[in-house]
């Protein structure tokens, strides 16, 4: 009787193929199925084995966080895979560390301390929030990365937690009491950043970016909503932690450089739009609610959330006059040095509402070249 032949399956062999039940030849980067398949291929167990039980002490943390960042919401106890384990624990610290060093930066250096220390004690507490934090810190990572292949990954990662974060804080609103207030305000602060950026951001390689506008409409109603219950919860959170956050977004001081700009928009609402109908008074609120934004960190971002549905009705109608007060909107963006996620956005709104104007007359024309001078484009 012939010897047996030793055994020599593997499991290590790539997604697509054990999904589908079919031997893999397990070359790098793309096995032959995949290739005669054109897909994407991915190894995700050898992955995960590799990186966890490295003897290379000085291997990154980032290459830990590869080919497992889009497996959606990423708490541990969700699943009993114990080889998903190292892959989440290294990712997630990975993320915490960046927050607490560099994305406790993103609402401004005076309030970094309270990002890096209150907020993250709010966050072990309120898990929407941490996700909120983690989800923001992804897309911070993301948007250093030159080579969207290597940043993909994080932004995907990046929605799933956004997405968990939405969902939990919608429910969370439905009982607001002193003891969640800070966790409700923080996260929809933190959940408006990464809405603003994340359509930027490629999810796949050669994935073609979505409008960050169209983005924005989407979440106009739940912003809107957010802040009502921030209203409502003021008297916690003005005598709490977060008083001095929430003075900053009160201020309604504006620069000297900036009333020229709001002159002209009021020129352009009177001269173009004409006085005496509805549209001119929707359009002399948004207006007067972006002049009393400050010039100061933090004081530009909640406009979004301050002008009426009737405006946002205009803006996603392309009018012309809701598109340039939006457009100004995204210059005093900009010009948030300290806070990337508004620097890295204002420019990129800016260039995509400008295009919008393109033939609209000679008064639109100027109006955009200005804005668009004054972030670098």
């Amino acid at each position: 009787m012939p010897p047996k032949k030793p055994h020599k399956k593997s499991r290590f062999g790539c997604d697509h193929c054990k999904k589908r039940r079919v031997k893999c030849d397990e070359k790098k980067p793309r096995c032959t199925n995949c290739i005669t398949r054109n897909e994407e291929c991915h190894f995700e167990r050898r992955s995960i084995f590799q990186h966890a039980f490295s003897s290379n002490p000085a291997s990154p943390v980032s290459q830990i966080a590869g080919t497992d960042m889009d497996h959606g919401l990423l708490r541990t106890g969700t699943t009993t895979d114990t080889s998903f384990w190292p892959s989440v624990r290294f990712r997630e610290l990975e993320l915490m560390h960046h927050w607490c060093t560099r994305s406790c930066y993103s609402f401004t250096a005076p309030f970094a301390d309270i990002f890096r220390g209150y907020v993250v004690e709010e966050a072990l507490k309120h898990e929407y929030l941490m996700d909120s934090i983690l989800g923001l810190t992804s897309l911070h990572l993301a948007s250093e990365m030159n080579d969207p292949m290597a940043a993909s990954p994080y932004v995907r990662a990046a929605l799933s937690y956004q997405n968990k974060a939405v969902s939990a804080l919608r429910s969370s609103l439905q009982d607001v009491t002193r003891s969640n207030c800070d966790a409700i305000f923080l996260s929809s602060m933190v959940t408006m950043a990464s809405t603003i950026v994340s359509p930027l951001l490629p999810t796949r390689q050669n994935d073609q970016t979505k409008s960050p506008t169209e983005s924005i409409l989407f979440w106009f109603n739940s912003l809107k909503g957010v802040r009502s219950i921030v209203d409502i919860s003021r008297q916690w959170l003005v005598s709490g932690p977060l008083a001095q956050v929430l003075a900053a977004q009160q201020q309604n001081v504006l620069g000297k450089e900036k009333i020229g700009p709001i002159e002209r928009l009021r020129y352009l609402n009177d001269t173009f739009v004409g006085t005496g109908n509805d549209s001119h008074e929707i359009y002399e609120l948004a207006i007067g609610q972006l002049e009393k934004c400050s010039n100061k960190e933090l004081s530009a971002v909640p406009w979004l959330a301050r002008v009426e549905l009737e405006f946002m009705n205009k803006f996603r109608e392309r009018k012309p006059m809701a598109v340039t007060i939006f457009m100004h909107w995204a210059v005093l963006l900009d010009q948030l040095d300290d806070m990337w996620w508004t620097k890295y956005s204002g420019k990129r709104l800016v260039e995509e509402s400008s295009a919008s104007l393109a033939g609209c007359g000679r008064e639109w024309d100027e109006i955009a070249q200005w804005c668009q001078s004054q972030v670098g484009l």
